[in-house]
């Protein structure tokens, strides 16, 4: 959208008042007329510049940090240490101010560079080879090379700081070949290392190792297709295209020139108030909208995710959670099909795995959502010797998904029909971020070091960052690789997170498959296979369905949807 003079700008903030104080009504009056004509000049002819093209996006929530790098002496358990996390409000960090090492097309699925990568070739199980773009250059000047490559691999390569992008990778480092070749060395083996490098970006070495830790976290100066220019706290975010981004012919859905002159990036927490801003003209594009306001804006567009919307069981300290049957209870307690009737006007489908339909490892068996049945809960709590005393809670991190306190409140309500205790209770996004961070690797770390023994953390108490029972929490976890390599960590006694441990059944299978090929011997497919059956029996997970984005928009924005929650603006035009 064009930005508006100041007139025509006040009417629309008003109209959007009166539209969220009640239902749309138009309101207007006459015209009045002017009680001064001010004349040009005579002989003086005014030049206007040409109008920038302009785009306000919205978003439901405020970005932790802007930087997409973390570092050591903010990171550990400070929610501010690591870069900038994996949702959507952060594509500001990671896909408008940076590029990525390789990107997802959302079309056909395939691995494809950005501006800053040519291509890739594995010379070893665990080493990966990158060819660079000759002429790449960061928003301050600074060169694209091997050596900002590398950097950049290091950090994020580092389970410590390196937040979402190492859940994918493991632990990575980079070498510099020579000035535009730079290699991927992978703690272990990595067959599938370009699909899952998706999230490392990069930064401009020489401003980030003279900036101080607060400017980290404010900005990133990357070489991606907007540059950003300003922020102003509780307002927006400012972003100008870079007129040197260098597009990539092999990603023409991801990697073009932007069209349009500037961003703003704004936050709003009401789902309505998105909307109805999208509705009068004050802003372009929202997401994480509701089904309700698909005829109160422009245009409605419903996006994939790449994700699953599901409730993670602590099974490693809650007296009755650490009981299969139990787990099994609640998924039979759960009439999934009325939630999705009820809250979604029967828009999803519910399903078995929390993994996105079409993953590696996913079958139709345990894709298939687990059969409401409460007289099978009851006799399963009844086999587990289950205690009512011992209440199963909940914890909600609400607008995580839309309708999700409602929904949990309703799940509650069908296990309680069955016999069992539960309450929801709504967290703010810090203590949520708590209980989330809360597993099993941090917990044994807390307690012996570098050493897990043989029980990890099976005969240890909670550790950081809750240092509490996490009893259930909703989450929608991504899988952009649609390989259930990532969602592993779920199941393994390492993961800082993880609700689960099975140090004699489960650990000894995960490495493994990791390292497994499509072609190997067994296959990647087949070891995959069993630990999502494993995963399925056992109902570490409850499923609810495979996640949807809900988008208004401006009949004059002409974009697409992606399969996940990603976004590039830069391919994006205004008509």
């Amino acid at each position: 959208m064009y930005r508006w003079a100041v007139y025509p700008r006040l009417f629309l903030k008003t109209r959007l008042l009166l539209l969220i104080g009640a239902d749309a009504f138009a309101c207007g009056g006459e015209a009045t007329s002017p009680d001064t004509i001010v004349e040009p000049a005579e002989g003086v002819t005014a030049t206007p510049e040409p109008a920038k093209s302009s785009l306000t996006m919205l978003f439901g929530v405020v970005p932790t940090v802007l930087g997409v790098w973390g570092s050591d002496s903010v990171a550990g358990d400070s929610l501010t240490g690591p870069g900038c996390t994996i949702s959507p409000v952060h594509a500001v960090c990671q896909d408008l101010a940076t590029d990525v090492l390789t990107y997802i097309d959302s079309t056909t699925f395939e691995v494809v560079p950005l501006s800053g990568t040519q291509g890739w070739e594995q010379v070893d199980s665990n080493r990966w080879r990158f060819s660079l773009t000759p002429g790449v250059k960061f928003h301050n000047g600074e060169p694209w090379n091997a050596a900002a490559a590398k950097q950049g691999i290091d950090i994020q390569g580092t389970e410590s700081i390196g937040q979402a992008s190492h859940s994918y990778t493991g632990t990575i480092s980079g070498e510099v070949v020579d000035d535009l070749t730079v290699d991927v060395v992978c703690e272990v083996d990595c067959p599938i290392l370009p699909r899952s490098a998706f999230l490392i970006g990069f930064q401009a070495p020489g401003w980030w190792n003279s900036a101080s830790n607060l400017e980290r976290t404010e900005k990133t100066i990357g070489f991606g297709p907007y540059v950003q220019v300003e922020h102003r706290r509780g307002r927006h975010i400012y972003m100008e295209k870079y007129e040197d981004y260098v597009p990539n012919p092999m990603a023409p859905n991801d990697a073009q020139a932007p069209t349009i002159d500037e961003i703003f990036v704004e936050t709003r927490s009401e789902a309505l108030v998105r909307a109805t801003m999208v509705e009068v003209g004050e802003a372009d594009w929202a997401m994480n909208l509701n089904l309700a306001h698909k005829d109160r804006v422009p245009v409605f567009k419903t996006g994939g995710a790449a994700e699953t919307f599901v409730l993670v069981h602590d099974t490693i300290w809650h007296p009755e959670l650490s009981k299969r049957d139990v787990r099994l209870a609640l998924a039979h307690a759960t009439d999934c099909d009325l939630i999705v009737e009820q809250f979604y006007e029967g828009l999803f489908t519910c399903q078995g795995t929390y993994a996105p339909p079409g993953t590696l490892g996913a079958t139709d068996r345990t894709m298939a959502q687990y059969e409401y049945d409460p007289d099978l809960a009851r006799q399963l709590l009844a086999d587990a010797n289950y205690d009512p005393a011992n209440s199963i809670t909940i914890n909600v991190f609400e607008g995580r998904y839309p309708n999700n306190v409602e929904l949990s409140e309703a799940q509650v309500g069908m296990w309680q029909d069955v016999g069992i205790s539960g309450n929801v209770v709504v967290l703010e996004t810090g203590r949520w971020l708590d209980v989330a961070r809360t597993g099993c690797g941090r917990a044994w770390r807390e307690v012996k070091g570098d050493d897990p023994g043989d029980s990890y953390c099976l005969d240890v108490p909670p550790g950081p960052p809750c240092f509490c029972q996490p009893n259930s929490f909703q989450l929608n976890p991504s899988l952009e690789t649609l390989d259930f390599a990532r969602a592993l960590g779920r199941m393994d006694c390492n993961d800082s997170g993880s609700k689960f441990c099975d140090p004699v059944n489960v650990q000894p299978l995960l490495d493994p498959a990791r390292a497994a090929r499509l072609d190997g011997s067994p296959s990647r497919q087949e070891l995959m296979e069993q630990l999502v059956d494993i995963a399925y029996d056992e109902a570490i997970i409850y499923t609810y369905f495979d996640a949807l984005v809900f988008y208004g928009s401006s009949a004059d924005l002409d974009w697409e949807t992606r399969f996940d929650r990603r976004m590039r603006p830069n391919n994006w035009t205004l008509n």
